[in-house]
């Protein structure tokens, strides 16, 4: 479709949506702002669209569609008011997403994926100079096989391709306590504390909690009740034992070599990456499609607010696949 056609249809979707579950909550005092939030809205999750769209930045939205839509959008304001504005509606974000992810659900959707994508804040060269870049609370860590400086994105994908939650953390902390903040979370009770200590292991091996950045709390979405695939990043009985004990979270991961028990058959780990490469997959197109490693934020709330964009700009993208009865992942045809 082209892309006025994806904008109508957007609108129209966020605009039912908006006025059926957001606008009874909110106070209705004072005039109506000329320039709705479900403009704003759908201005930015087409605009977190970076593949087959006339801009590569949000400057160039915003100049983009002054000169061409101003008809569609009389009341548009420039780059900062626009920013702010979004801002201001991170959460109302965050519920576009989960609404969609919701409608995406199915009979058949019997657990979700887990994993981390690195969140880059730049190169190796900008870290060693930026002493007061806004993103200096963010780490070097290890992530897609190299080292980089910025976030971790821990993301929780159903097996249709729905993004059902997200967090972020530093990029220096370990996998198993960014899920330890994301499965705590959506069991009600926000929390860092780790399995217990083995017996045979003194005070200074066991893993205490991490010091570094977390954010993106009210993104995690609700816990579904079902179990978890996750990869060797997140692997250990004890860590297992623990969020399902404390949380009621199942985690299927393969175990570490070293351990006593029965290791797994080629088979059953053939069947865990089986399954497990929606997430992969999902990877792909918010990388390539959504260019998610690509914020260009100027603030950690703008970071989150973009990756928030971005993630529901992805579900939309599903929804409107099935609504046209088209392949779920088909994001390189639908705007054209």
């Amino acid at each position: 479709m082209d892309l006025e056609t994806l904008l109508t249809m957007i609108y129209v979707i966020v605009e039912e949506w908006y006025e059926a579950k957001i606008a009874p909550q909110k106070s209705r005092r004072g005039r109506p702002a000329q320039f709705s939030d479900s403009e704003a809205l759908t201005i930015a999750v087409v605009g977190a669209w970076g593949k087959g769209v006339p801009w590569d930045s949000e400057r160039g939205l915003i100049r983009y569609m002054h000169s061409h839509y101003k008809a569609m959008f009389p009341h548009l304001p420039q780059r900062s008011a626009f920013n702010e504005r979004v801002r201001r509606l991170y959460g109302v974000l965050v519920e576009l997403q989960q609404e969609l992810s919701e409608r995406l659900r199915e009979v058949q959707v019997l657990y979700e994926c887990v994993d981390c994508l690195p969140i880059p804040a730049g190169s190796g060269g900008q870290y060693s100079r930026a002493r007061r870049h806004w993103l200096m609370d963010s780490t070097i860590g290890r992530g897609s096989g190299q080292w980089f400086w910025g976030d971790h994105l821990l993301v929780a994908v159903q097996s249709n391709g729905a993004v059902t939650g997200w967090l972020v953390g530093a990029a220096h902390l370990n996998d198993r306590w960014l899920l330890e903040a994301f499965v705590s979370t959506r069991a009600g009770t926000t929390c860092l504390m780790g399995p217990p200590r083995p017996p045979h292991r003194s005070h200074a091996e066991y893993a205490k909690p991490p010091i570094g950045f977390i954010g993106g709390w009210a993104a995690v979405g609700r816990a579904t009740g079902l179990p978890y695939l996750a990869d060797r990043g997140f692997n250990g009985p004890r860590w297992a034992e623990h969020w399902q004990t404390h949380y009621q979270a199942t985690v299927f991961t393969i175990p570490p070599d070293n351990m006593s028990s029965p290791a797994w058959t080629p088979a059953e780990k053939h069947w865990l990456n089986h399954h497990r490469q929606v997430v992969e997959t999902t990877f792909a197109i918010l990388t390539e499609v959504f260019h998610l490693k690509r914020l260009r934020a100027h603030s950690r709330w703008g970071q989150l607010t973009r990756i928030a964009a971005k993630i529901a700009a992805f579900n939309l993208g599903l929804w409107l696949n099935h609504l046209l009865g088209r392949p779920p992942f088909a994001f390189a045809t639908l705007l054209c």
